[in-house]
């Protein structure tokens, strides 16, 4: 129960439309809370892409897809990633989400090829690599 609890979000991820955009939406609090002091958020990150590996890898396995839709951790941390390279603001914020979302949705080169990890490693690298690269478009906006 705790792991699916972390894995959708606290059952964000069990809304019937677009719960991964939900899900992003969950990060935006974590990125500014926890930015406010960088070991902290770089603690938190740690802390969240290792529950985030472990409740995705039980979620695979008890459902027996490659990236259950309900598995939204994945986007709390890609998004909060885009955090390591810009201070979030309103605009770091906002164009962060959406760039996110466009990356996470479509996973254009290089994001596309971290899906093919298995199991949760591979729910969780995706969005990683997404994550990393809006943080890079974000430096190359915002600079």
């Amino acid at each position: 129960m705790l792991l699916e609890l972390l894995a959708t979000g606290f059952f964000v991820g069990k809304l019937p439309v677009a719960p991964g955009t939900f899900g992003t939406l969950l990060a935006v609090p974590f990125v500014w809370f926890f930015s406010l002091d960088e070991r902290l958020f770089r603690l938190a990150l740690a802390v969240l892409f290792f529950l985030g590996w472990l409740s995705a890898e039980w979620v695979v396995r008890k459902t027996g897809l490659k990236d259950p839709e309900e598995v939204v951790i994945d986007e709390v941390f890609g998004y909060a990633v885009a955090f390591l390279f810009v201070e979030p603001d309103g605009r770091t914020l906002l164009t962060g989400f959406v760039l996110f979302r466009l990356l996470d949705v479509f996973k254009p080169f290089p994001v596309n090829l971290f899906e093919h990890f298995p199991g949760g490693l591979g729910v969780m690298a995706d969005d990683a690599a997404a994550g990393l690269l809006t943080g890079l478009l974000l430096l190359i906006l915002f600079s």
